[in-house]
């Protein structure tokens, strides 16, 4: 269905376990490295995906995927875009969510949930 919507949750990571923990690792010293997802660190924990994150793309009204840059690059090409970044895939079209920066700004899981859940709701 080339035409149907679909979320696509872009992290600045590439693809693989041993970089997901490296990315993830470490407190406030990981999260100031230029290199760490900010995405990443509110929606897993050290052994995975939280349950409240898993629960809402579960729950969501619109297909999701989660990608990481290495594979959104490899499908979508080179964007004039930054990561993490939250899209709305539609048909060959994508338009912004949520951006690296706004994402940046979250502390909270369900503050992020609630404002992405907001504009899509818009979308």
């Amino acid at each position: 269905m080339p035409d149907s919507k679909t979320i696509l949750f872009v992290y600045n990571l590439d693809s693989g376990v041993l970089q997901s923990l490296h990315d993830y690792s470490g407190s406030k010293s990981a999260a100031s490295h230029a290199g760490a997802c900010p995405l990443t660190k509110i929606t897993h924990s050290p052994l995975g995906i939280k349950k409240e994150w898993k629960r809402f793309l579960k729950d969501l009204k619109i297909p999701s995927r989660s990608l990481d840059r290495d594979e959104f690059i490899g499908e979508f090409g080179q964007r004039q875009i930054t990561f993490p970044v939250v899209l709305l895939n539609e048909g060959a079209a994508l338009s912004l969510i949520l951006s690296t920066e706004e994402i940046g700004l979250f502390n909270d899981l369900s503050d992020l949930i609630s404002i992405i859940e907001k504009r899509i709701a818009l979308a």
